[in-house]
């Protein structure tokens, strides 16, 4: 089974630490696979109650019957790492945890996460979280969340998928879409991305059939890198990537920081960076909502490369005037590269480098 199938598609999901009360956060899952009509297996794992909301139950994960492809871990969170050494016994391929106090809980829960994921890492099991509301999969029926959202009749369908870096934004942007006639594809809450994370994530929806544009919610930016290639890898498949991003101000800046346990940016390479990398940036939440249908089966606008110039100089002075010209002119100034090097040292120049 593919890590695509095992995230969206599972043929079996285990609830670890479902609780018989329905009115629990930790029932709210089993509820929902039911209620939108998940066809796959539930296997509720409690360890004090043979029933759960009618259903049997199993008192541990190792007593539990056939392979499982997911895990929910609804245990509170000095419960999880010892739920995941039980997922990565019985061979579970993606895990999400619910729980909250790691990275976003200052940094002693920053080395129980870091901890958390070199497990997961040595089981060979994907991680979705901590702190993840979990994610849905409209056309597929797989409701895995715990978001009260989840408590509406029917979700409707579409070809926008949806990642957010914030749980409760999963019930926001899919009940304020279905207000609007607007359908969803895939939506996902990462949480902390202690293992998957927005960049990855991005990677898969460009190859889904179902998902035509990509909107994305934003605290912070963890891995640049990757999700530049992930979102350019979009592009190329035509499906135009859209983000609202926190954090313009210091007051958000300072709200993301202690939500995901991350830094937020400074806002202007952040705007920087989404142009280079072709993802259209929106400043209010409603336009990330009512732009999707804008964009569907639209070709995204070719990427545009700002210009790069190296400066080689015998001056620091001369350098500053050129360089900083060249800045009011979008132009990116880029350290010289060896072959310029080597030719200024054989030539005996002193060289100045801006990096």
């Amino acid at each position: 089974m593919t890590l695509v199938q095992a995230l969206f598609a599972p043929r079996a999901v285990a609830l670890v630490g479902a609780s018989g009360d329905a009115g629990k956060n930790a029932a709210r899952p089993m509820r929902f696979l039911r209620k939108h009509g998940y066809s796959g297996r539930i296997v509720p794992v409690n360890a004090t109650r043979a029933e759960v909301l009618g259903e049997r139950a199993w008192k541990s994960l190792a007593e539990a019957p056939g392979e499982i492809d997911h895990a929910y871990i609804l245990t509170p969170s000095e419960m999880v790492e010892g739920a995941l050494e039980d997922c990565g016994a019985r061979g579970v391929k993606v895990v999400t945890v619910l729980a909250g106090g790691f990275a976003d809980a200052g940094s002693q829960g920053a080395v129980r996460e870091g901890r958390l994921a070199a497990r997961a890492r040595a089981l060979d099991v994907r991680l979705l979280g901590p702190n993840s509301m979990g994610l849905i999969d409209v056309p597929g029926r797989v409701a895995l969340s715990a978001n009260a959202v989840l408590e509406m009749d029917a979700m409707p369908a579409g070809t926008t998928s949806f990642v957010s870096q914030s749980g409760t934004m999963l019930g926001t942007v899919l009940s304020r879409g279905a207000a609007r006639g607007l359908g969803f594809s895939k939506l996902v809450s990462v949480g902390n991305e202690a293992d998957l994370g927005v960049a990855e994530l991005v990677e898969l929806l460009a190859e889904d059939p179902s998902t035509r544009v990509v909107l994305l919610f934003l605290e912070t930016v963890r891995d640049a890198a990757r999700l530049s290639a992930a979102a350019r890898k979009a592009h190329a498949a035509g499906k135009p990537v859209v983000a609202y991003k926190l954090g313009r101000s210091r007051l958000g800046e300072a709200l993301a920081r202690s939500h995901t346990g991350a830094l937020a940016g400074e806002d202007a390479a952040v705007s920087a960076f989404f142009r280079d990398c072709g993802i259209a940036r929106v400043d209010m939440l409603e336009t990330l909502l009512e732009i999707a249908p804008l964009l569907a089966g639209r070709k995204p606008p070719k990427l545009f490369r700002v210009p790069r110039v190296a400066v080689m100089t015998t001056t620091g002075g001369g350098a500053a005037s050129v360089v900083d010209r060249m800045g009011t002119q979008g132009l990116e100034a880029i350290a010289p590269d060896e072959t310029l090097r080597g030719i200024a040292t054989t030539r005996g120049w002193p060289l100045i480098s801006l990096r």
